[in-house]
């Protein structure tokens, strides 16, 4: 259900927010962000879904999907993902469609392939994936496809104590779907079948023992991806060939200082819209690491790190402009935002913040 906190002005740069919470607490935030003003804004509050993760946009902009990590959902275990519906003008949520099963606990990663009507989420206890086809009106079915990870643990034993799918994301163009585990070291590359909406295992790439990839993102124009490391804090070079649908391992770069000797959990990784830097952040470290990427090779070299503006920075996001960067810091219960620098890349601290409890994704609206 909603809250009363909804207001009816028009604004720009509208983005959701989803936090850990119980059920009556608003765990959707719709907000607004005016890059003109660096100001920030709550728009709408949205309760009745607990622990609301991690976010997907339909490609139409007219539905939102959220993970709800939990173990159990309607007497059933295992998580769930909820639809909602969105109003075309001003981005607030009208209602919710309804809800599906993951059939695995702790649902913590969803996305949709290119046209929508499929999408996809890890279940991080569970240890697997699975697909929910997604109907016209944006309504989401029963699970079509639920495929267990299996293979040999790493070496961390109390995080790779078994498998854990931490993310799921469909390389666009083509009908392959990269998911990353990090109990196994593994990314684990499925084949979409639209037609039968069924997925398919089709190959993988072992990463370097104790690594625990945890997110996948591709570069627009190169063939090649970035795996963010969560275990040791590092981004390993993907090569990505569309057409096979194999990816191999190349060079891996620390997120973190040569001197840093804390503990730190790595999280979240971006692209540029412009494919010439690539952003992550530390958990533990608490800061934005900024890496400029070779045009030719896709290697990455460490160009800035600087403090997140809060405390444990999970997911974050690049707004539309490309001029903004805003990070969901978990711990603190704030976004921050940073100006980009369209040359360097680099990352400057504005006095613009939000505060909400425990925001952990941020996806800027469709338009």
């Amino acid at each position: 259900m909603m809250n009363d906190s909804v207001s009816n002005s028009r604004h720009s740069g509208v983005f959701y927010v989803g936090s850990y919470g119980a059920a009556e607490e608003s765990t959707i935030q719709v907000c607004s962000f005016d890059p003109e003003s660096v100001e920030l804004k709550i728009v709408q509050g949205v309760a009745g879904l607990e622990n609301a993760s991690y976010l997907a946009l339909h490609p139409n902009g007219r539905s939102l999907f959220a993970a709800s990590e939990i173990a159990d959902a309607e007497g059933s275990s295992g998580g769930a993902v909820a639809a909602y519906e969105l109003d075309g003008t001003e981005g607030l949520v009208d209602g919710i469609f309804n809800r599906s099963l993951t059939h695995g606990a702790h649902p913590c990663y969803v996305s949709l392939n290119d046209n929508g009507d499929a999408l996809f989420a890890a279940n991080y206890s569970g240890g697997n994936v699975v697909l929910l086809p997604v109907s016209d009106d944006g309504r989401l079915e029963d699970a079509s496809a639920v495929l267990a990870h299996e293979g040999e643990l790493g070496p961390n034993a109390a995080r790779q104590d078994g498998p854990h799918a931490h993310c799921i994301a469909p390389l666009s163009g083509t009908p392959y779907v990269f998911a990353a585990d990090l109990g196994l070291d593994t990314i684990i590359v499925y084949k979409h079948d639209p037609a039968q909406q069924v997925l398919t295992k089709h190959s993988e790439c072992r990463l370097h023992r104790g690594a625990g990839p945890r997110h996948i993102v591709f570069h627009p124009a190169l063939s090649v991806g970035y795996v963010m490391n969560e275990l040791d804090s590092s981004i390993t070079l993907l090569a990505v060939d569309r057409e096979s649908g194999t990816v191999a391992a190349g060079e891996t770069v620390s997120a973190l200082p040569a001197d840093f000797g804390g503990y730190n959990d790595a999280a979240d990784i971006h692209i540029a819209p412009s494919g010439r830097f690539v952003y992550s952040t530390n958990r533990g470290h608490n800061s934005v690491a900024v890496f400029s990427v070779d045009q030719a090779s896709g290697a990455l070299q460490l160009v800035q790190l600087t403090d997140c503006g809060g405390d444990w920075p999970r997911n974050f996001a690049i707004a539309p402009d490309g001029g903004h960067l805003l990070v969901a810091n978990e711990r603190s219960g704030n976004i921050s935002v940073f100006a980009i620098d369209e040359t360097s890349g680099e990352l400057a601290a504005t006095e613009a913040k939000l505060e909400l409890s425990r925001p952990v994704c941020i996806k800027f609206a469709v338009r």
